[in-house]
């Protein structure tokens, strides 16, 4: 099956490059003057977001006015792109559903996909699956509609990004070298305490590990070597309740050995020095720790295998990064792209949807921009900036730093240390081979414990900074956060899902 489909998305791709080659002004960027629609037409509206800046309005046109020319000949659509940051995207496309305005492809960016498909805004599209999103679907990750079908109906589809993603931790590899130090050695977070005692003993003053990854770390042990599900929640901060894969009752996992033992070693990190005093309430990013050349290293997922040499290229010092762990697949809840059932044109909607993972050129459209204006192709096939420009994100138009977010991230062209050749062909068949929960396909609805599942995470939200950092004394905070979290609903919550849970096991 992994070979049909790949077969299929080379397929596409290869077609993809050869055909290459032949609202209102603060929503969409663009002026609001209304457009004639040819006869016979089909006409959608495409909400999409950005980490980028919001492009002039007439650079937006002209990047839709590009997309237009080629899929009004391919699919019959004209295609209105609306683009919000990704920070309004979800209020703003909330508010276009609720107010009727026109809007037929949308994400639900962060946003679990089944209050959608509950509140009847999201299209059962089913019937298009074997005719306008048949490429689609020989195209995806295996089991890749699981999570956006109920009751034998399918509502949407994932965006295709990194489905094998093992733990990692990047580090100076400078200092690696000067101090000889062997990463090999390191195969599990346990691992590297010996690392961080090393360097802060050559580097007394240095911040060893940066804090705001410090739940990469968790995901990591606890989704992936721990390998509990969250069952919909987010690993890092769960308050519904896991699971096991060998044992399917749902348990608080704040009451495992697991994330005790995480939270101890974390907390033995604190004590040494590792995490700087601060570290639960320091400011300062990422990028500043790591540009600064005095953080040795950050925690983080390897979906890309050569993360480390973006690293080095984006802040100024050589790293590398090492695997302190295996892969393991839940069932995402969210990030599904979504047809509006309120679509005048749901067929061309479909049509549309099934080029963004399919089709080269649109997707590098939508990231990058116009080849030879936005960007140019280097001797290797990277996307870079064009002559007279810094970077690629000093252009008129760019969306690279979303290029995961929709449809299919392996039609998009790499940049500089990104995977190309028999290196992108590896990673890629990691992730349609990758091994998946044995949940994977559930979906959790706690719309019925609306008022317990938000008093419980925002008691989470007080704890987890603290607790990922090792800041606090381990025993003494879980117990009074475990007490909080019982009076504020959380066996009601865990209750819940182990009824729906055992409900989808049984129809398995």
């Amino acid at each position: 099956m992994m070979k049909k489909m790949l077969a299929a998305f080379l397929a596409v791709t290869m077609a993809g490059t050869m055909l290459a080659g032949c609202g209102t002004e603060e929503k969409t960027g663009k002026s609001s003057e209304k457009k004639e629609t040819e006869e016979g037409v089909d006409e959608i509206v495409f909400a999409y977001m950005t980490q980028n800046n919001i492009p002039e309005a007439k650079e937006l046109q002209r990047i839709e006015d590009l997309i237009n020319d080629y899929t009004v000949e391919k699919i019959n659509t004209k295609v209105d792109l609306a683009i919000f940051s990704n920070a309004d995207y979800v209020n703003q496309v909330n508010l276009m559903l609720a107010s009727g305005e026109k809007l037929d492809v949308f994400q639900a960016y962060n946003t679990s996909h089944l209050k959608y498909i509950q509140d009847g805004t999201a299209l059962d599209i089913t019937e298009y699956l074997d005719n306008e999103l048949k490429e689609t679907c020989e195209t995806i990750y295996d089991g890749f509609l699981k999570p956006t079908t109920v009751e034998g109906k399918t509502y949407g589809v994932l965006n295709m990004g990194s489905n094998y993603v093992p733990g990692g931790f990047t580090y100076r590899e400078d200092i690696v070298e000067e101090l000889d130090i062997d990463m090999s050695a390191v195969t599990k977070p346990e691992d590297l305490t010996a690392v961080f005692e090393k360097v802060k003993e050559a580097y007394p003053d240095m911040v060893i590990i940066d804090p705001n990854r410090a739940n990469a770390l968790f995901e990591t042990y606890l989704g992936k070597i721990a390998c509990f599900d969250p069952l919909g929640d987010n690993i890092a901060n769960t308050v519904s309740g896991v699971a096991y894969q060998d044992d399917s009752t749902v348990v608080s996992i704040y009451e495992t050995p697991e994330f005790h033992e995480l939270c101890d070693l974390t907390r033995s990190w604190y004590e040494a020095g590792y995490y700087a005093s601060d570290a639960a309430t320091t400011t300062a990013t990422t990028a500043e720790l790591l540009m600064s050349g005095n953080c040795f290293g950050t925690f983080c997922g390897l979906g890309n295998p050569k993360i480390a040499e973006q690293y080095t290229t984006n802040y100024g010092h050589p790293f590398d990064n090492v695997q302190i762990s295996d892969s393991m697949i839940w069932a995402g809840n969210n990030n599904a792209w979504m047809v509006n059932s309120g679509s005048e044109a749901p067929s061309a909607a479909c049509k549309f949807l099934n080029l963004l993972y399919t089709d080269e050129y649109v997707d590098n459209l939508l990231v990058y921009g116009e080849e030879g204006v936005d960007y140019v192709l280097n001797e290797d096939g990277c996307a870079v900036a064009p002559e007279g420009y810094t970077d690629l994100n000093s252009v008129a138009y760019t969306n690279n730093m979303n290029y995961y977010f929709w449809g299919n991230k392996w039609l998009t062209y790499p940049v500089v240390g990104g995977l190309t050749g028999e290196e992108k062909e590896k990673n890629m068949e990691q992730n349609y081979t990758g091994e998946h929960s044995k949940y994977y396909g559930f979906l959790y609805d706690y719309s019925a414990e609306q008022a317990e599942y938000t008093a419980c995470l925002n008691i989470v939200e007080e704890y987890k900074k603290a607790l990922w950092v090792g800041a606090v004394d381990v025993e003494e905070t879980l117990d009074e956060m475990t007490k909080r979290l019982e009076a504020a609903g959380m066996n009601k919550l865990i209750e819940s899902k182990q009824e729906q849970l055992d409900k989808w096991l049984s129809e398995q």
